[in-house]
């Protein structure tokens, strides 16, 4: 099996796991009415922003565009076009869902913890989300549940995890409640700090358990490193958004060996970047 297959292998796995059919375009969602009656929400613990789980692969938006001569660099795009596919597959529907708690005041509770209830509605089917947060020294502690009538679900745990820094850096475990014991089946972890930006999704459940997709970005150097657990390979893309060198290492393509283009994202011998 190709690595274009695995990760979209991948994307499954984990889009599958992340109510994909159900939360998928929530942006057009109707908020429910605000609480008439609403607690202070000056203490509540500081929600996530939303664009740190995301990825800019921008540097290969002209691809399709490359000659020949560029071969390196086209099969990278190919390869970042599925990437990018992936990670909006996995993460749009949780974090819409997770972001209209913006929308909504939180009440707080006598265990010093906050709840945001708000409802969202697409067609004829109404979701109610209850999020959690309580702050735990320099942690906040999340918990997502979903109400969903017209499928049967009640109260399902979708996602929990903690945030630091103001939400800086993260942690969420995504749970498969269409499974026996609603077993953890994907995990995201982000982090912003001096050092860069970094995103990690991987599959905890499945025939896919083990795969993870990473990517990194420190100063003008990006890299995306995919895990196919299961044949023990890691691939990777590799570029310079300052002087436009990379290179890209996958099993499927020139036999494995890293492959590398220059400035105009013409093939060269490698020389490391």
């Amino acid at each position: 099996m190709t690595t274009t297959h695995r990760t979209q292998r991948t994307a499954t796995a984990l889009s599958a796991a992340l109510l994909l059919a159900l939360f998928a375009g929530c942006a057009e969602q109707g908020l429910n009415a605000p609480d008439p009656n609403p607690q202070p929400a000056d203490q509540a613990p500081a929600l996530p922003d939303a664009d740190r789980l995301g990825i800019d692969l921008s540097f290969f938006q002209d691809g399709q565009d490359k000659a020949i001569g560029q071969q390196n660099f086209f099969n990278a795009y190919l390869r970042a076009v599925i990437v990018s596919a992936t990670t909006q597959l996995v993460l749009t529907p949780p974090v819409a869902a997770f972001a209209l708690a913006l929308h909504t005041v939180p009440t707080l509770q006598p265990d010093g913890s906050w709840i945001w209830v708000y409802t969202y509605v697409r067609g004829d089917e109404e979701a109610q989300v209850r999020l959690r947060g309580v702050i735990q020294g320099d942690e906040v502690a999340w918990a997502l549940r979903v109400t969903v009538p017209s499928e049967g679900l009640a109260d399902e745990l979708w996602f929990d995890g903690t945030t630091r820094d103001d939400g800086d850096t993260g942690d969420w475990t995504f749970y498969d409640f269409s499974l026996p014991g609603d077993p953890a089946a994907a995990s995201v972890h982000w982090q912003d700090d001096a050092d860069g930006h970094e995103l990690a999704l991987e599959v905890l459940h499945g025939p896919d358990a083990g795969d993870s997709l990473t990517f990194t970005e420190a100063g003008a150097l990006n890299r995306i490193d995919y895990v196919d657990a299961g044949a023990d390979g890691v691939w990777f893309i590799r570029w310079n958004e300052t002087d436009g060198t990379g290179s890209l290492r996958v099993p499927d393509y020139r036999n494995g060996q890293e492959s590398c283009w220059d400035e105009a994202q013409y093939d060269v011998e490698c020389g490391g970047i």
